[in-house]
């Protein structure tokens, strides 16, 4: 071979091996991705710390972790944190409380902002994944010496010598991780991976399929092409992201596609893959997401529960106040809220009963589990967000479907509630269970104890929306106020048992009944609360009585025994069809919940005794 072919083909691998080192390139994996707000925190004592994350992915199989970037405050005092280490080990393992790496461990000097540290020996990773951290001792009690990040991801591996003398987890319990960065080669352009949920929709119904998009490649994600399989239909598509996502191992983004009705009840398989990652074919398109597609003859109108907790002595509570004004406003009957107040003229029971764990004043949850605010809902930036938030929780399945009526008695000293449920999916074991919550509007009074507290004066520039104004721009004690949605009654802080049958078939109803009495000598009605009897609703909530969580509920306004004779004399002129609450015509009323539909074009509910 000539010298001048011996440099061409030389000339040609070094420009493949070129092009090889360019699509495998280094990256950063952990909680932190460089865009999220970057906090102090720490136990407030003299001890040692020791953090990591857990790195493990099949994309990251066979790739190689390198170094990390260790996050320190910019005021760090290094005559305090001291002895920097870096490790890596497969298992987390204290000995005379002190961390024992079991593959590697590398000192560095602590210094202000992000460490580097590269490892002498780089790691290969296996498919059991493997924990990467820091640690460094204190020579003197820092208050927050770690530098972390919000996020409910549940990657915060934490030691201390005195306070977490466990290395475990504590993502999850507090909602924080740490803002350091893992270092690993290897990993190509241009690849990512799909995820997606369980899709509840009617038949004949067009629906959308939720999916979340991961980076797992060296290069930001601009663009994908994808692919998925349902009832036996594969289709194809293009989507162009709004934004990016920053080339960060792990990071996501959230994106929808339309998929057409099926005529077909029944369970299928939507397989969604995407094939392309930036016009280029995507090395992880064998990654194929599989969520159950539900199409389903019944699915019922989901109306989330918010239940608010409060008290006039709570400076802080008045944006709760605000909040369901607000939402009340919006949605009207479709808003389904309650308050329960503490150390106030409209407390009904104890803190200690409350059905959420509520650790302070105010608080909020949504369907019983999820923690919020009641005016900014998961956005707390000062602006009115719960609207987000609830719309967010309305837009999940609700397996069961919800009516009802409330009627008061002619003496009124009960209420009387008829519910009817109908059930999307089979019911086995008396999973889903009602609970009934009774609660009073037009609540004010002109002793001290009703006058509202306030520390919302002088802060309109934190809260500008112009429905916090009452309270931005008033006196730091504000009278006068009337309270809604107050909980003055209930059936208990557990669902009643028994309420719904063990048993029921799917596009099957149950019809269920609850009675308040109101005549003071039950502990489950506050009657004393009670103002006005014609401001009285009722709430019914169905319960999973496996999690404790919230799947549907319903608001009715508390009517007067009017039934359908009263409804008739009132209507001489006008025609009336009667229906069942399944939508089966009938020749006469029948007792319980009727539908009437009126000639004049509108529709009433009726109750007959």
């Amino acid at each position: 071979m000539k010298i001048s072919k011996i440099l061409s083909v030389m000339t040609v691998v070094v420009a493949i091996l070129s092009s090889t080192d360019a699509l495998a390139q280094t990256v950063t994996y952990g909680p932190y991705s460089g865009s999220e707000n970057i906090d102090s925190w720490g136990t407030n004592k003299k001890e040692n710390y020791d953090v990591a994350v857990f790195v493990k992915d099949a994309a990251l199989v066979g790739k190689t972790i390198t170094g990390v970037r260790i996050p320190f405050a910019s005021n760090v005092d290094t005559t305090l944190v001291t002895d920097g280490r870096a490790f890596i080990t497969k298992a987390l393992t204290i000995k005379s409380s002190k961390n024992v790496p079991d593959v590697t461990s590398q000192s560095f000097k602590i210094a202000p902002g992000f460490v580097e540290v590269t490892f002498d020996t780089p790691y290969t990773i296996t498919s059991d994944g493997v924990y990467v951290g820091y640690s460094f001792d204190l020579t003197s009690s820092v208050a927050a010496p770690l530098q972390v990040i919000s996020t409910s991801e549940d990657n915060f591996y934490l030691h201390t010598s005195r306070t977490y003398r466990k290395f475990m987890s504590k993502g999850a319990a507090l909602g924080i991780a740490s803002a350091m960065q893992v270092e690993i080669s290897g990993i190509p352009a241009d690849q990512a991976v799909a995820s997606g949920s369980e899709v509840y929709v009617q038949y004949n119904t067009p629906a959308s399929y939720a999916y979340t998009i991961k980076n797992v490649g060296s290069t930001p994600v601009s663009s994908i092409d994808y692919s998925y399989e349902l009832a036996g239909t594969t289709t194809t598509g293009h989507y162009d992201l709004p934004e990016a996502i920053p080339a960060h191992f792990g990071k996501t983004a959230n994106a929808t596609i339309d998929v057409p009705a099926i005529a077909e009840p029944g369970e299928y398989t939507m397989k969604f893959a995407i094939t392309k990652v930036n016009g280029k074919d995507n090395a992880q398109a064998s990654t194929t997401s599989e969520d159950v597609y539900h199409v389903l003859l019944l699915n019922p109108k989901n109306r989330p529960l918010l239940e608010e907790y409060t008290g006039t002595w709570c400076g802080w509570c008045p944006r709760g106040f605000v909040g369901l004004e607000h939402m009340n406003e919006l949605l009207g009957d479709d808003f389904v809220g309650v308050s329960y107040h503490n150390g106030d003229p409209m407390e009904f029971v104890p803190a200690s009963d409350y059905p959420s764990d509520v650790p302070g004043f105010p608080a909020a949850y949504i369907n019983r589990t999820h923690a919020t605010d009641a005016y900014c809902g998961d956005n707390y930036d000062g602006h009115f967000n719960i609207d987000d938030t609830y719309a967010e929780y309305a837009t999940k399945f609700a397996p069961v479907g919800l009516e009802a009526t409330a009627v008061l008695s002619s003496d009124e000293q009960k209420i009387d509630v008829s519910t009817n449920t109908q059930f999307a999916v089979s019911q086995s074991n008396g999973r889903y269970q009602l609970t009934y919550i009774l609660t009073a509007d037009g609540l004010s009074g002109t002793s001290s104890d009703w006058i509202q507290h306030n520390y919302y004066n002088s802060r309109a520039s934190s809260y500008p929306d112009d429905d916090m104004k009452q309270f931005t721009q008033g006196a730091s004690e504000v009278s006068g106020l009337v309270y809604n949605f107050v909980v003055v009654g209930w059936s208990g802080k557990d669902p009643v048992s028994g309420s719904l049958p063990e048993t029921v078939a799917a596009n099957a109803s149950a019809q269920s009944s609850y009675t308040f009495d109101l005549s003071g000598s039950s502990s489950l009605v506050g009657s004393s609360i009670i103002q006005d009897k014609s401001k009285l609703h009722v709430v019914v909530a169905v319960i999973d009585t496996t999690t404790g969580e919230a799947v549907n509920a319903l608001k009715v306004k508390v009517t007067s025994p009017t039934g359908i004779r009263n409804v008739e004399s009132q209507m001489k002129n006008i025609n009336m069809e009667y229906y069942s609450i399944d939508g089966k015509r009938l020749a006469h009323p029948m007792k319980g919940l009727n539908i009437v539909k009126l000639s004049n074009g509108k529709t009433i509910k009726a109750v007959v005794r």
